[in-house]
């Protein structure tokens, strides 16, 4: 709006305050919540295998659906695994709080799309921000490209310059040590 020579005035959330279903407590989520934290948010943790982490004392854990109904985020970032798929059902989707928003990092069948299309529709889900989808491009008729309040990813975040760059060198390392070849 700026650019066309507008002056828009979204009104969103101050994340201040706010309490988020983390579910993934892996290494991508731990520095997820380090971020949450910092917005001063906080978390209850999902993940039956992941261990508790030192620097993050005041993350609550809790096994999944329980205490939805506490949350005004869902964030995913936990690995799609038999457990894991359509973890965000219908019957999950029941237990939230009304307006939640949710935000799928992880993969994309951990979320039963037409689930989530039914919570949007009758408020349950005030929004999603998904960065991976069930099926992969997002199929042109779904209802989710048309909700104004669904914004979407590529599932990209590690194409940087810096990450492929960083990736190469630990890949050639790991192969090298394999091969037996010393750094000249």
């Amino acid at each position: 709006g700026v650019r066309q020579g507008q002056w828009p005035k979204p009104r969103g959330i101050s994340l201040a305050g706010k309490k988020v279903a983390l579910v993934g407590f892996g290494d991508i989520g731990k520095n997820v919540a380090k971020r949450l934290i910092a917005a001063g948010m906080s978390i209850i943790a999902y993940d039956p295998v992941a261990p508790d982490s030192p620097e993050l004392t005041n993350v609550d854990r809790a096994s999944w659906p329980t205490r939805l109904d506490e949350v005004d985020f869902i964030v995913i970032t936990c690995a799609l695994t038999p457990s894991s798929f359509h973890m965000l059902s219908e019957e999950a989707l029941s237990k939230v709080k009304p307006g939640v928003r949710v935000v799928n990092v992880g993969r994309g069948p951990i979320i039963d799309e037409p689930a989530l299309e039914a919570a949007l529709k009758d408020g349950r889900v005030y929004s999603a921000a998904l960065d991976v989808f069930e099926v992969e491009p997002l199929p042109a008729d779904s209802y989710l490209r048309q909700h104004p309040r669904c914004i979407f990813g590529s599932h990209n975040a590690s194409n940087t310059v810096d990450a492929v760059e960083r990736t190469s060198v630990i890949a050639i390392e790991k192969l090298m040590t394999f091969l037996g070849i010393r750094n000249a």
